[in-house]
């Protein structure tokens, strides 16, 4: 009888009739006085329902309690009173069988039995693994929701049926059914109350947790939608939590707390009215149980995920972010229990600090001395699992990123460098031969993730405060026998490269190559590794300097290669650092430019040997990609070797189903496209058509993403190649790529804490059933499970986020980028597209993957300068008045840093191309303006919102999105009429004056600090004009005491800036022009930076230019003429030959002896191309014409005295 009980309560009363309140209170409760109350108070019953079926029913009731309690009271059930007749009390006394009971409820339960079983079997149907059942049942379930008795059954079944995994299905999909708020809302009232009541004691009688965790969650979307109303249900609700989690009952105690985190992770923001008695609940569970000595608690678990899920809420509640605060300490004790304990549970569990640092990062920092020390105790620990190690590590990366500043005023960057290079220096899995430097999203180790946090150090730690612990770790470990320190320092020294550049370049790049070329060739196959990863890094990031050095590595690097090849071909294996020799190669190669030329016949030898189809397929990729790399570089002088290169790749771009082949064709059609890119126009014309059909063929034809991606990569090479020549298939093309835009293939949702379970369930049940439906016309979609229409908030409340697989990634980010460069190089044949393609990837600038975001970006920006290329001067008006406000909002709240440098270079390119017609909105000014001001003051996401501190370095990454921003202002006030650019001029200037006096106080490290504030300053006087009279007073003093910097870039930057002032200030500065020919003067004299003496070549042809008179040109003219032809900063020829040019035309007589030595150098720079722009090239090109046609003998004698010259003059048209 009490198994009877158990089966009639608290769930068979959701199989009767709605009407019969009475009978369902009575069976729903534990305590016979509660049943007499509630009967009192609903004495009557609806009409509607035969009495004698009423009756009956109410007879089982309470014959059911009589067998339980072995008791009656005849009194409270009088006849007269209750049924409105006399009848005999002898009904109540026999105590009826168990199945006498049963028979008594068998009126009524006898019309809703059927559809129960009906409804249970239907459920088991979508739990097997046949399809064809699964999509029968599916359709039954989709029918089934539009009868009102199926949420009743849905019910009984999640509490009575015997089958756990049936129980559960039936609360989820109650939970995703009724989630929507107006399926709730089309539930009786009277029914939503008896849901509420029932499922609420349903949580405390299931015994299985995944089954009482689902009504939990469907309890958790009820309070969504009634926590407003007022019938105290909701109070109920949050009484039972808060006393279950304070029971002093362990079991109790855990079931409310399971309950509270449940509740919390679908509905948080019903918490945030009763949050002060959450925070109690908080603070007096750690404290409690701390005392007890245990916090690796069920119940100090479920309450810190509780909290967890409610951190998104509390930012600017000080009380609230208080207590997070108060209970770091406590918090880490418990993690630390945890970590020993349940690494599961420590990873669930920290959740807390890792959603603070994102949410509200303010709370940490009174602790953080305190996290950084937990986090390297638990990742230094090697008898913790790894996850949790792994976990800690991270996070230290998380908080370096976050209070870098901090950090470093807690002195704590040392003993995170020291903890890094320790798991680093940790010996690889022996089965490793070719050892993975950096975790991925699968797998991840505790050194891995070392490598990766320090990477993030060097990105974000000046490096002032990095090397010298480094350093001090690094040389021991280098001079030592102990190869695993050894690799580490190599590893070291590869990913510091992005984040530290400037700093190596400039102090330790001599050093650091002979250490790298030491390691390439040690014995050790491990410690070789890591130094051609780590040259491959230098290669890649430390540009142009580390070329340089290309003829004392490319001989080690085609060493390697000859070795290999020889291996290979007697017949061995290869070997372990293949991919470390080949990245090395690539990256050298990639970024040598002209410079690689000499090294072409032998390179291309051995990739020629390597791309045998005898060698493994592994090796002929890493050939394709290194070619790939090296014609990027070479470019036309890849010509002699494209015609055997052609033969090669032919293999490749055949149709066929060789597993090999197809493997390789990717990348095969991505080296082709790098040959199209580079061979010029001419050459490849012969080509084209065959290339574009067979582009179109593989396009059409393939399933494969990263085909796909290789023949958008074709498509836009040729479209930088041909040009508007492209126009004939670009339809076809383009929306092929559009649709790549638009898929949402790949695509991966992630799920939070015990909905990855719950979705497992229905992936297998109703997901795959509607899936392969194909009923996906009907008209009522309302239990398409993942595509129901509306709500879709609480459709996709259990998702915690998207992952996105690689290759369709990969993909999307092509066809944006082909997209772009259409745009660019296309003119005309892409208008008709510009608009769909703007629109469709407008959408993805909120991409969850940074690169989309990025790609993305630059995409839109270069539709914008297309369109005015094309003169649609409405279309850039539109354009711009959506783009403007979207760039505003990636500036300030996108967390990636490379994104917003995207967005700000979008605003500057927008500016350099449009001009004034960028601004045809109110407001727009001060949008863009406002992203300056802000990026400089520290102010958006991306920067983390750390309090300005003068005294500290900036990383060079830091400095980078400041350069970013500072790059826009020059640009932006040449956008304005110079008095209304004045007016914004004004309002940041002392930023930069600040910049460049504070700096010259501190040491080297801040020089290049200096040298952008008096670059941007440079750059704003062409924007300023005559307004240049308002700070001339200022800043003349402070640039003319910035020419005898210590700095190179700064007295390049300074000299340049002087002349722009002239040239742009005009007759407020003619009083001036004696200190800064004394200054300049002096400077010449002593200068040995081929970029300043450019600039100072400039600086002088542009006062020449604005005002000869005041230049004493019989001394001057010799000097001038002297330092020419420049030496690296071939953008100042321009203002040099309008100088040149001018004195000329003036006929100044101090030119005639310098006729020669100017045709020289006008010869020099046509020939070697020394120039960026057109105007620039006509310009030398009309004064040596000049030249030699009035002083011909002069010109006879250039010729004779250079026979390169003469060559080069037959190719001039100076007729």
């Amino acid at each position: 009888l009490k198994q009877a009980a158990k089966k009639f309560s608290p769930c068979t009363i959701f199989a009767l009739p709605e009407r019969s309140v009475q009978i369902r209170s009575i069976l729903n409760t534990q305590r016979l006085a509660r049943w007499r109350s509630e009967f009192h108070a609903e004495q009557r019953i609806a009409s509607g329902e035969e009495e004698s079926v009423v009756q009956k029913r109410f007879l089982a009731a309470f014959a059911l309690l009589h067998c339980i309690h072995g008791t009656t009271n005849t009194k409270l059930y009088e006849k007269q009173r209750f049924w409105g007749k006399k009848e005999s009390e002898t009904h109540f006394t026999p105590r009826p069988t168990k199945c006498e009971l049963f028979q008594l409820f068998q009126p009524t339960r006898a019309k809703v039995q059927p559809h129960h079983h009906k409804m249970e079997q239907t459920i088991k149907n979508l739990l097997v693994a046949d399809n064809d059942l699964i999509q029968q049942a599916t359709a039954e379930l989709k029918e089934a929701f539009k009868k009102p008795e199926t949420i009743p059954q849905l019910c009984e079944i999640c509490v009575t049926n015997t089958d756990p995994q049936v129980r559960q299905y039936a609360a989820m999909l109650l939970k995703k059914h009724l989630g929507k708020l107006r399926a709730w809302r089309e539930v009786p009232a009277e029914t939503q109350a008896l849901i509420k009541k029932g499922m609420l004691e349903a949580i405390v009688n299931e015994s299985e947790k995944s089954v009482r965790n689902a009504i939990t969650g469907f309890v958790g979307v009820l309070v969504k939608h009634e926590a407003e109303k007022e019938d105290g249900w909701m109070g109920e609700v949050l009484k039972f939590m808060f006393e279950s989690t304070s029971s002093s009952d362990p079991k109790l105690s855990e079931l409310g707390s399971s309950v509270f985190n449940t509740l919390t992770d679908v509905a948080p923001d019903q918490f945030m009215p009763h949050i002060e008695m959450v925070c109690q609940l908080f603070s007096t569970a750690l404290t409690a149980t701390e005392a007890s000595g245990n916090m690796a608690t069920p119940v100090i678990y479920n309450i810190l995920l509780g909290m967890s899920h409610l951190v998104p809420f509390i930012p600017g509640r000080q009380e609230i972010e208080q207590t997070y605060q108060d209970s770091i300490p406590y918090v880490l004790k418990a993690l630390s229990a945890f970590a020993e304990q349940d690494s599961y549970k420590f990873i669930e569990a920290f959740d807390i600090l890792e959603n603070l640092a994102d949410e509200s990062s303010r709370t940490l920092s009174p602790h953080m001395k305190l996290l950084i020390d937990f986090c390297l105790q638990m990742a230094g620990n090697t008898q913790l699992d790894d996850s949790v190690r792994v976990k800690t590590i991270t996070f230290i990366g998380w908080l370096v990123r976050l209070k870098k500043k901090m950090i470093i005023k807690q002195k704590l960057v040392e003993p995170i460098v020291n903890a890094l290079f320790t798991l680093m220096s940790v010996a690889p899995d022996v089965e490793d031969e070719d050892e993975e430097y950096f975790g991925s999203n699968e797998v991840s180790t505790p050194s891995t993730c070392a490598t990766q946090s320090l990477d993030v150090l060097a990105l974000h730690i000046p490096p002032k405060q990095l090397f010298p612990p480094l350093m001090a770790l690094l040389e021991p470990a280098l001079a030592g026998d102990n190869p695993l320190p050894k690799k580490a320092a190599y590893l070291s020294i590869a990913v510091i490269a992005e984040g530290c550049s400037e700093h190596i370049c400039s102090k330790y790049l001599r050093v650091l190559v002979d250490v790298i070329k030491r390691g390439i060739t040690d014995e050790n196959v491990m410690i070789r590794n890591a130094a051609l990863f780590a040259l491959g890094q230098f290669s890649e990031h430390l540009q142009p300097e580390i070329s340089q050095h290309a003829d004392e590595i490319l001989p080690i690097l085609f060493e390697f290669l000859q070795q290999l090849c020889l291996q290979i071909r007697s017949g061995g294996k290869e070997p372990p650092h293949i991919d470390r020799v080949f990245y090395a190669l690539e990256t050298t190669c990639e970024n040598l430019e002209d410079q690689v030329t000499p090294y072409l016949p032998m390179l291309m030898e051995r990739l020629f040997e390597s791309l045998d189809t005898r060698n493994s397929v592994h090796l002929r990729e890493l050939s394709l990609t290194t070619i790939a790399a090296t014609a990027s570089a070479a470019k036309e002088h890849m010509l002699p070797y494209f015609p055997r290169l052609i033969d090669c790749l032919k293999l490749y771009l055949v149709k066929t189903d060789d597993e090999d082949i197809c493997t390789l064709r990717p990348q095969a059609i991505d080296t082709f496209a790098a040959l199209v890119r580079t061979i010029g126009k001419d050459n490849f014309l012969p080509l084209a058509v065959d290339t574009l059909n067979m582009g179109l063929t593989m396009m059409d034809e393939s399933n494969d993403p990263d085909l796909r991606r290789s023949c958008y990569n074709l498509f836009a090479s040729m479209a930088s190649s041909v040009k508007e020549d492209m126009s004939g298939s670009l339809n076809k093309i383009v929306e092929t790529m559009l649709e790549s835009v638009r898929s949402s293939e790949g695509i991966v949702p992630t799920f939070k804490e015990g909905a990855g379970d719950d979705m497992a369930i229905l992936a297998n049940g109703a997901l795959a059933g509607t899936n392969g439906s194909g009923d996906g016309d009907d008209e009522d979609e309302e239990f398409d499970i993942e595509n129901s229409v509306g709500d879709e908030e609480e459709d996709e409340e259990d998702i915690a986020g998207y992952s996105i697989e690689n290759a369709y990634m990969d993909e999307k980010e092509e066809a944006i980028l082909a997209l772009m460069e259409f745009a660019e190089h296309t003119g005309p044949a892409f208008a008709p597209f510009i608009q769909t393609a703007f629109e469709e990837i407008y959408k993805l600038l909120n991409h969850p993957n940074e690169d989309i975001r990025k790609a993305s970006i630059d995409a839109v920006k270069q539709f914008v300068v297309a369109l005015h290329q094309l003169g649609n001067m409405e279309g850039v008006h539109q354009t711009i008045l959506i783009l403007v406000p979207k760039l505003s909002e990636i500036i300030r709240t996108d967390e990636e840093r490379t994104v917003v440098m995207s967005a700000l270079d979008g605003f500057s390119d927008i500016l350099q191309e449009v001009g004034a017609a960028t601004f045809q909105a109110d407001g727009q000014k001060d949008a863009v303006f406002n992203c300056i001001v802000d990026v400089l003051n520290g102010k958006v996401a991306c920067q983390f919102d750390e309090p300005v501190d003068e005294e500290q370095e900036e990383s060079e990454y830091d400095e980078a999105i400041l350069e970013s921003a500072g790059d826009i202002l020059p640009k932006f006030g040449r956008a304005l009429p110079a008095e209304e650019f004045a007016v914004y001029f004004g309002r940041v200037w002392p930023y930069f004056i600040q910049k460049i006096e504070k700096t010259k106080q501190k040491d080297e490290t801040s020089d290049s600090q200096r040298a952008f504030a008096i670059g941007v300053l440079a750059e704003c006087f062409e924007g300023l004009k005559e307004f240049n009279r308002n700070w001339i007073d200022t800043l003349l003093p402070i640039f003319l005491s910035c020419v005898q910097d210590r700095n190179n870039e700064v007295r390049s930057n300074t000299v340049y800036g002087l002349g722009e002032m002239v040239k742009h200030g005009k007759d407020c500065t003619f009083g001036h022009y004696p200190q800064i020919m004394a200054a300049l003067s002096q400077l010449v004299s002593k200068e040995q930076h081929a970029g300043t003496l450019d600039n100072l070549c400039g600086a002088l042809a542009r006062l020449i230019i604005t005002n000869c008179s005041l230049v004493p040109l019989k001394s001057v003219l010799p000097v001038f003429v002297e330092y020419l032809p420049l030496r690296e900063d071939f953008t100042e020829n321009l203002a040099v030959f309008q100088c040149l040019d001018l004195l000329y035309k003036q006929g100044d007589e101090n030119l005639i002896p310098a006729l020669c030595r100017i045709l020289v150098v006008g010869l020099q720079v046509l020939c070697k191309k020394e120039y960026d722009t057109e105007e620039c090239r006509e310009l030398v090109h009309n004064l040596v014409k000049q030249i030699s046609k009035d002083f011909p003998d002069k010109f006879a004698e250039v010729i004779r005295s250079s026979a390169e010259a003469a060559e080069f003059v037959q190719t001039l048209s100076l007729q």
